[in-house]
């Protein structure tokens, strides 16, 4: 007789695209030439996470809210500065999957951008966290990169509740610096590289990326977002764009 085959009851394999990125300030002309065209690349990407790094608000405005209004995603302005304050500088979270949690903390030495914010996200059967920090000090020392690191360690054991997290940022420490500081996460760029700025000097630093707890995701790829030359204007690079995938499938 022959065997009777049965139907797969596998899930199907979960993934998770998060784009980080820096744009120019609202009041730097590269904003207003480009924001649409900026618009339109992510609106291609459809990333399911934006971050964003280094965001000045004026009054109730900002990039990075700007570009979750147009884009349709929910925008959680992460800063420590207070409402009345006329600037007010941080970092953004943007989703355009539900937000069922969201929560912020202040990392240690406190600075213009030392707040960092946390969303948690449906995904597959389940849920994750995806957190959001700028690992730059001021003033900046090793000491101080792993005090940040400690902080924000510390504030994800605390809110994880068990879901797989994963932290995107901006990071002054250099990869191997990045990698020990946090254990248990991996950068999803698996060869950074030492980037040179247009004076010719070099950067040590890892920079943007996203960083994944190994025992819950793997690295699919990555790729950079970036507008190219147009007329007068130049090339204008904004970030990386990271997809990940659940080790285990859904459910």
């Amino acid at each position: 007789l022959a065997a009777r085959s049965e139907p797969s009851t596998a899930s199907p394999l979960v993934e998770l695209s998060v784009a980080t990125l820096q744009l120019p300030a609202q009041d730097d002309p590269a904003w207003v030439a480009r924001r649409e065209m900026i618009v339109q690349a992510l609106a291609t990407l459809r990333p399911d996470v934006i971050s964003v790094q280094q965001v000045m608000q004026e009054g109730q405005r900002n990039p990075a809210c700007w570009l979750a209004g147009r884009l349709r995603y929910h925008c959680d302005f992460v800063t420590a500065d207070p409402p009345s304050q006329p600037q007010r500088h941080g970092s953004a979270l943007l989703s355009r999957l539900p937000v069922e949690q969201d929560g912020v903390t202040l990392l240690h030495p406190p600075g213009k951008y030392s707040a960092a914010g946390m969303m948690r996200l449906p995904l597959g059967t389940g849920e994750v966290n995806v957190y959001v920090a700028r690992l730059r000090p001021e003033p900046d020392s090793p000491e101080n990169r792993q005090h940040q690191a400690n902080d924000l360690m510390a504030w994800i054991a605390a809110t994880a509740d068990g879901h797989p997290s994963l932290i995107t940022g901006d990071f002054v420490a250099g990869s191997s610096e990045v990698v020990r500081g946090m254990p248990g996460f991996q950068p999803s760029r698996r060869n950074p590289s030492t980037r040179v700025d247009k004076s010719g000097s070099s950067d040590s630093s890892h920079g943007l990326d996203l960083l994944f707890q190994v025992k819950s995701f793997s690295g699919v790829r990555q790729q950079r977002i970036e507008l190219p030359a147009e007329g007068e204007l130049p090339a204008l690079r904004l970030g990386v764009l990271a997809v990940i995938r659940l080790q285990e499938p859904a459910g």
